[in-house]
């Protein structure tokens, strides 16, 4: 009787500071769109006098500007490892300036992410469509978050550090509300993302068994190497 046989490889592919910045980032996005949104709209309002709801509007702002703060730190450390990490550090598999790159099977990933296709093109890091959306959404939407946070925040003390740094944001977007409307609709614009990438965790885990949701802990991934038939009762 034959038996299949399949073997899983295990790769150490996220190093430890990766894993780190992935999570501070995380719980900063999360702290920053939760505090913003009640910025934007204060659905919960003290009843009892117009001190307190200053007093606590007050807090939510500096809880705001500690994690943009704590996001910028990450987000400069996280470019740092870009650099020095290992090869699934370098933005994964986004190399644009590669000719070959524009050649990759985005085709064929989208289709096996909606399920029209059964096997996917298999990659140990971030496949080239995750590395592209990881890209815009992780670098250039950070990149534009923290600036044109940091712009708004800056009209506390004009002429300030931030304000010379950032202000001039400001009549890039045709002023200040202009700037405002932007950073809150880029903020829902990563809500969007961030169910995207759980989707495509959790499809990976599933589909691929690729340890997906684990290895942002233990930093390992699995990937299926071989298929072999062996006997195990003997063959008729």
């Amino acid at each position: 009787m034959k038996e299949l046989a399949v073997t899983y490889q295990e790769k150490y592919v996220w190093e430890l500071p990766v894993r780190i910045f992935h999570w501070i980032s995380a719980i900063a996005i999360v702290v920053l769109f939760s505090t913003g949104l009640f910025i934007a709209f204060p659905f919960f309002r003290a009843r009892i006098n117009i001190a307190s709801e200053v007093y606590l509007m007050g807090w939510i702002k500096t809880i705001h500007f500690t994690a943009a703060y704590i996001l910028l730190v990450n987000f400069i450390g996280r470019l740092y490892w870009a650099l020095v990490g290992n090869s699934y550090s370098k933005f994964g598999g986004f190399h644009p300036w590669r000719l070959k790159w524009w050649n990759s099977p985005f085709k064929e990933i989208i289709k096996s992410y909606l399920f029209l296709r059964e096997e996917e093109p298999e990659y140990l890091g971030h496949n080239p469509l995750a590395a592209l959306i990881h890209f815009l959404f992780i670098f250039c939407g950070t990149f534009f978050m923290v600036l044109s946070g940091f712009a708004m925040y800056s009209q506390i003390a004009p002429g300030g550090f931030w304000d010379s740094l950032t202000g001039w944001m400001i009549p890039l977007f045709g002023g200040e509300s202009g700037l405002r409307a932007t950073h809150h609709l880029m903020a829902w614009a990563f809500v969007a993302y961030f169910i995207m990438h759980i989707y495509a965790v959790i499809r990976h885990d599933t589909v691929n068994r690729s340890s997906m949701i684990s290895s942002i802990v233990t930093g390992f991934k699995h990937r299926l190497t071989s298929e072999t038939e062996t006997n195990g009762l003997g063959s008729e």
